[in-house]
């Protein structure tokens, strides 16, 4: 199976919500990381409404006395009505210095996690060039999704990050709102990266995935469909990489 990371640059929204929609939508079993270090955990706060759970501070308390791997599995808690387990992010971003030595061994975890039950690993890296980044998530990762409006300002962000992404096997860009005033054709040709996928502005449907705020009919919504077809892509991609991998 594969670990898929997303992310943004600055001035970039929607990389937590379109993580938070395709755990969620995500058919087969899947692990999501929050591994965002702004700290506050975007995910307990929104789609759980303030849930208290333990999760990745936990976890790094678990790492100085060498416990991480053991400890990964219970700190993962499942979403109903749906194959996702969730790991939480850290509660502050005061948190983040020392979490940030916590990524290479959550890392090697997390493909044992994979290699052992089968799963498929989502991380959520937060916004590029933050304090405790999680680098390794990002440079091992299988395929990593950055997502992005496509003015630009949220353009001009991603062409400067791109570069510092290139050691991920498979790196493309996730749409929000296409041709605001780009399109995917023109951003896929000048960018010389594939876009994975474009999602609409549709904020009622995505506050139900970052606020959970009720959205009628939220399956049938634009913004559903469209993570739907992410997930699908992105599924398709994954095992290819990962073979590639082995093969070189």
């Amino acid at each position: 199976m594969a670990i898929i990371t997303f992310t943004s640059a600055a001035g970039s929204s929607g990389a937590t919500t379109a993580w938070v929609g395709s755990a969620l939508s995500w058919p087969s079993p899947v692990v999501a990381v929050e591994a965002d270090p702004s700290g506050g955990s975007q995910v307990l706060a929104g789609y759980f409404r303030g849930l208290a759970r333990p999760g990745l501070s936990e976890l790094a308390l678990a790492h100085r006395q060498g416990d991480l791997a053991e400890m990964l599995p219970s700190l993962l808690f499942p979403a109903a009505d749906s194959q996702a387990s969730f790991l939480p992010g850290i509660r502050t971003y005061k948190q983040a210095g020392a979490v940030a030595q916590v990524w290479l061994a959550l890392l090697a975890a997390l493909r044992e996690l994979e290699a052992d039950t089968g799963v498929d690993v989502l991380v959520d890296a937060g916004r590029l060039g933050l304090l405790g980044s999680p680098s390794p998530l990002l440079s091992d990762a299988d395929v990593v999704v950055v997502v992005t409006g496509t003015g630009l300002p949220e353009l001009a962000a991603v062409r400067g990050w791109l570069p510092s992404l290139e050691a991920a096997p498979l790196v493309g860009l996730v749409l929000v709102d296409p041709g605001r005033p780009y399109t995917a054709s023109e951003i896929e040709r000048d960018f010389g990266v594939p876009v994975f996928g474009v999602l609409p502005w549709e904020p009622s449907a995505a506050r139900w995935w970052s606020h959970a705020e009720p959205c009628r009919r939220h399956d049938r919504t634009r913004l559903a469909k469209a993570v739907t077809d992410l997930g699908a892509r992105l599924r398709e991609l994954a095992p290819n990489v990962a073979r590639a991998e082995v093969t070189s």
